[in-house]
Order: C-alpha cells, then structure tokens, then sequence
C-alpha cells in the first residue's frame, strides 16, 4: 500500500517530504543505529516516487550525518538525532517567496572557461566546456538573478531542452549526483552584460554566490556563479540541528 504524499501546489518538494517522514521515523525509534534502509526500488513502491526522489531524501539524511551509504550493503543508519549544525541560505525577502519562480535558459554554449574554472575542473588551457547562463524571475517581475553554470565536460553535449527542468536532476540522470558543495558569498556591482541580462541599471549592488558541487567521488561537477539583485534578496545564517 503506498503512502500518500502532498502533491497540491505550494507543497513541498516530495525529496523533502520523503526526508521529513524518514528523518520522523529515525527519531522515533523505527529505525535503529545499524538498521539497513529500504532500497530506493522499495521507496519508489511505497511512496510512489521516482528513484531519483528517493536517491535525493536519502542523499539529504547522508549529509546530514543520519546515514551512510555501504557498497554492497545499502544506507545504513549511523545516527538517529540530527547535528548541530550552521546553514546559510540566501532568499527572497518577506512576501515574495510564494510567487511562482519561473526559470529562463537563455543559452548553453562550449567555451574557454576563465583560469580559476578551468583549475577547479582540471583542465588544460584548450578544453571548452558547455556554460549554461539562466535568469530566475517571479511572475510578472524583471528578473531577480542570473546564473552562470559551467558543466563538467563528462555530461557530454547537453541541450537546453534537457535543462529545461531541475538542473540536479539532470545531473542524477547522468550519474552525477552532487553530493558536497562549497558556497563563497560576496557582494559586487551589476556589470555592463549584467545590466542587460538582469534589466537593471548601472550601479545596481548585487549578492555573488560561487557554487562548487561534487559528486560522491569527490569529482566537479558544477561550477556556478549567481547574481542575486541584492534589493531582493536576504543573506540568512542560522544556527540549528
């Protein structure tokens, strides 16, 4: 028999819903320190979601300490309480985070990549790689950020069609789950191209998020830098378990 989650619109994701019914399960004592998960073919059975539903709230209880992934073995429980630990997020501000996001691909191109992505990839000065540039927009606003994403050469030759969804989930279709990330935040000035993409004035202060992730191997996977317009936009750091 599967159990019912919230597919009404405005609900969570169902990765999170999937993670806060396991992360309940693991406080009450369902199961144990030791105790072997059900598989994501079980999840995918149970809760009727897809695999890479079930792959992504079990990637989420791994980062977050719960458990461990045992080749041969399946996910193991390592701890039944979360961690205390520090998050940082940015957010649009009070009032608009129930607007709808609407995401716009503008291109993917193979390019030279600039010295400090090429290093981080492993690349040498002749290798180009795909950059997807997007613009993240609330219904009937100009856009509230831009993102620049460099894509490990391993994808292969992707389309826009193909990122036209959930970018994490294209990376999970191709194996390359990201598993870590590294956050830098800083704060600059709008640039000439940025005013264009972003609608705005010269001037305009904006928050720079550079995003590294990588997959359970440790390899790179994306490179991204994000503008967010800073009038939009909160830093948040909260400290929790």
């Amino acid at each position: 028999m599967k159990e019912e989650l919230d597919y009404s619109r405005g609900a969570k994701p169902l990765y999170a819903q999937l993670y806060d019914i396991l992360l309940s399960r693991l406080k009450a004592g369902e199961y144990k320190k030791n105790d072997v998960l059900p598989t994501e073919a079980k999840f995918e059975e149970l809760f009727g979601v897809s695999r890479i539903t079930a792959r992504r709230a079990l990637a989420e209880l791994a980062a977050k300490g719960l458990v461990k992934r045992q080749p041969g073995i399946g996910t193991m429980v390592i701890s039944t309480s979360e961690k205390q630990e520090t998050k940082t997020r940015i957010r649009l501000i009070d009032g608009r985070q129930q607007q709808p996001i609407l995401r716009n691909n503008l291109t993917l191109e193979l390019l030279l990549p600039p010295e400090d992505v090429a290093l981080a990839f492993g690349l040498d000065n002749t290798t180009k790689i795909q950059r997807l540039i997007r613009t993240i927009t609330r219904e009937g606003e100009p856009p509230a950020q831009v993102n620049f994403i460099w894509l490990t050469p391993r994808l292969g030759h992707l389309t826009l069609d193909e990122l036209d969804g959930s970018l994490y989930e294209t990376f999970e279709l191709h194996n390359e789950n990201i598993d870590t990330y590294q956050d830098i935040i800083t704060a600059e000035l709008v640039t000439e191209s940025d005013c264009r993409l972003l609608q705005t004035s010269p001037g305009e202060p904006v928050l720079v998020k550079t995003r590294k992730g990588y997959n359970d191997r440790g390899e790179l996977v994306e490179f991204g830098v994000s503008k967010h317009i800073a009038s939009c936009y909160q830093y948040i750091v909260e400290n929790s378990r």
